[in-house]
């Protein structure tokens, strides 16, 4: 694919949400299951913007979450901009948050393809919908029982009493701030032991990619029961197990996605984005305020939530009420 065409979205990435100054160190940090086409649009614009720019590449992480290797987390040390192309997400690695109370800021583009350099979610005026990011955000502060509920069988209670509201609202301009980019979502790690009912997940699976048959997710007490579908029931299966940690097998996270221009394309780092989606993961929450450590942070996406906190409707199938989305509107 031409250069030309990817340097439009990189350049996005690298001065308008990572705004990269010039003099400050970004690392890319890869792995040869990412394009390398990408990798170099995103140096070229690095250097573009003034940046000293450096390239790390490993051979792909084998699960989502999983610690950089020892040389990685290093590099990740000196940087000032941390910019995350992997086949497996770093974003809630232990290296990232160390290189994060160090100064740096992490853009994280898990399994990042051309297209998404191309359209999609990178289309969406981030500074616009900072309103619809920060509303939201707040009303996950003063969260505390929550239901989800999905015309394709969802139906979960969990309780987010005195958790923070996190977020990625597409911009990240401070010193220790990370995001997924091009996705927007508000998140929370609901209380370990609080998620009990049905979760169907019909959108996408990180690691696993986009599902054609939807996985039946039961848990109780927090904590996965059983799973029923098809292929992607089976390779998530695998997943959770593989580290043979029953740590794996908790839900970490509570999450909406907020960003209209996103499509479902099979790659999480714009699937969990997406408005008009939810998603739950399973892991590691200990960097956003849960106490759930584990090997691995594994997202997986649903359509169309309608979720009622402390008995408000706050979303209905997939579209914020109004309350919440005013400001953009």
């Amino acid at each position: 694919m031409a250069m030309e065409k990817l340097l439009k979205g990189a350049r996005k990435i690298v001065g308008v949400c990572a705004n990269v100054r010039p003099g400050e160190k970004v690392l890319i940090v890869t792995d040869s299951g990412i394009a390398q086409s990408i990798v170099e649009a995103l140096y070229e614009s690095a250097l573009e913007a003034g940046g000293e720019a450096a390239v790390i590449a490993t051979p792909p992480g084998k699960k989502p979450g999983e610690e950089p290797s020892a040389l990685v987390a290093q590099a990740m040390m000196g940087a000032d901009v941390i910019l995350s192309p992997t086949s497996r997400t770093i974003f809630h690695s232990r290296a990232a948050a160390e290189a994060l109370q160090a100064g740096a800021r992490l853009l994280s583009l898990t399994e990042i393809t051309e297209q998404t350099l191309l359209s999609g979610g990178i289309d969406a005026d981030f500074a616009a919908l900072q309103p619809r990011v920060r509303r939201l955000a707040e009303r996950f502060d003063r969260g505390g029982k929550v239901r989800v509920t999905a015309d394709n069988g969802t139906d979960l209670t969990l309780d987010i009493t005195g958790r923070d509201a996190h977020w990625c609202s597409g911009l990240c301009h401070e010193k220790g701030q990370r995001m997924g980019i091009p996705e927007l979502e508000v998140f929370a790690a609901p209380l370990e032991d609080s998620v009990n009912g049905t979760l169907v997940v019909d959108a996408c699976i990180a690691g696993v990619g986009g599902v054609k048959e939807p996985v039946v997710i039961q848990l109780k007490e927090g904590r996965l029961v059983s799973v029923e579908g098809g292929e992607e029931a089976r390779r998530l299966l695998d997943l959770l197990k593989a580290p043979d940690d029953p740590a794996c097998l908790v839900i970490a996270e509570f999450a909406l996605g907020l960003n209209d221009k996103a499509k479902v394309t099979g790659n999480i780092i714009e699937d969990e984005g997406v408005y008009g989606t939810g998603h739950f993961a399973f892991g590691n929450n200990v960097h956003f305020g849960g106490v759930n450590p584990a090997p691995i942070h594994l997202d997986m996406v649903y359509w169309h939530p309608t979720v009622e906190m402390d008995g408000e409707r706050i979303m209905i199938n997939g579209k914020l009420t109004g309350g919440y989305d005013e400001q953009y509107i």
